[in-house]
């Protein structure tokens, strides 16, 4: 018996298909859809807004240093109890800076890659306080270049920490508020970054935690709406923190470049109080992410490629990955 083999549309068809497809999805039904959500979003974010209670128990992970901290310091305010969950005794100074502004601050020093110890750290938190609004927010990018551990040997830590710990530390909020009376929910907001749409390669590691935190978090608003949870992605583009700035990473860019994360923060402040699915700031650079997005898979293969060259030339790795 002759056995042909498995019909399917030869691969040099696809990037021609796959434009089509696209330009017609664009056309007839995502701008469309675009318009119709424009007018229906505003006025209902605007309702939203209006009647949103401001939380009185926060906690932020990754509080120590960069948007976790700019957090902490634009949600501070009397009344409000703000649990500071980091690494390191640099949270002393973040707590002192909260404390000064009339806050209740307690330092909760933890790693996230610990899922155990994160688990029993927020349960307790949550015993005392309640939490209202949960921030999974502690992330690294890579190792530094004074490092003697080879990139390849690296991608565990940073799949524990910005992937793991942060679904670790959604999920432990999320069980806590999931039980509470009179379907009282929360709120959980989860940092992934602008990368999880596209990157340079360097950051390989890096773009799929990033890229899964997107995909976890569109998932898990969806279960929470049962449970009045209320779930919000953050996608920041290139912040000032010391991971972008840090003379030892191998890609250090200068802060003048950069958006201010105390900026971030009060964006994110604003918006969440409306419960939207994502937060993308800066815009501007989103736009191109987007774009890559649309792409048909061979031109964006091109695209990578182009900007991986682009970028080796600034790294001091050149085209070797390091996160």
């Amino acid at each position: 018996m002759i056995r042909f083999p498995p019909l399917t549309v030869p691969s040099f068809f696809h990037p021609i298909i796959e434009a089509w497809v696209i330009w017609l999805t664009t056309t007839f039904i995502s701008i469309p859809a675009a318009f119709f959500y424009m007018f229906v979003d505003a006025p209902s974010a605007l309702v939203r807004c209006l009647l949103a209670s401001e939380p009185k128990c926060i906690v932020i992970t990754g509080a120590s240093s960069g948007i976790g901290t700019s957090l902490a310091l634009a949600y501070a305010k009397p009344g409000v109890t703000i649990g500071l969950l980091g690494r390191d005794e640099s949270l002393k100074k973040v707590a002192e800076a909260v404390n000064s502004r009339w806050t209740s601050a307690e330092i909760l020093v933890c790693d996230v890659a610990d899922t155990d110890k994160l688990a029993q750290t927020l349960k307790e938190f949550d015993d005392r306080h309640n939490i209202d609004l949960l921030f999974a927010n502690a992330g690294q990018l890579g190792y530094t270049i004074d490092t003697d551990k080879e990139w390849e040997d690296q991608w565990d830590r940073i799949i524990d920490v910005n992937f793991v710990g942060a679904v670790a530390t959604a999920m432990t909020g999320f069980k806590l508020m999931e039980k509470r009376k009179n379907r009282r929910g929360g709120q959980i907001a989860i940092t992934s970054s602008i990368s999880g749409y596209f990157f340079m390669p360097q950051t390989a590691y890096y773009n799929a935690t990033k890229a899964a935190l997107i995909s976890f978090g569109r998932d898990l608003r969806y279960i929470g709406r049962q449970h009045n949870i209320k779930v919000t992605v953050i996608t920041p583009g290139t912040i000032d923190t010391r991971m972008t700035t840090d003379p030892h990473q191998p890609v250090s860019l200068p802060s003048w470049l950069l958006t201010k994360p105390e900026t971030l923060a009060q964006i994110i402040k604003r918006r969440l109080s409306y419960n939207p699915a994502t937060i993308a700031y800066p815009f501007s650079e989103h736009l191109v992410s987007w774009v890559t997005q649309s792409l048909p898979t061979a031109l964006l293969d091109n695209v990578t490629w182009l900007v991986g060259k682009v970028s080796s030339s600034f790294s001091q790795t050149g085209s070797r990955g390091f996160s």
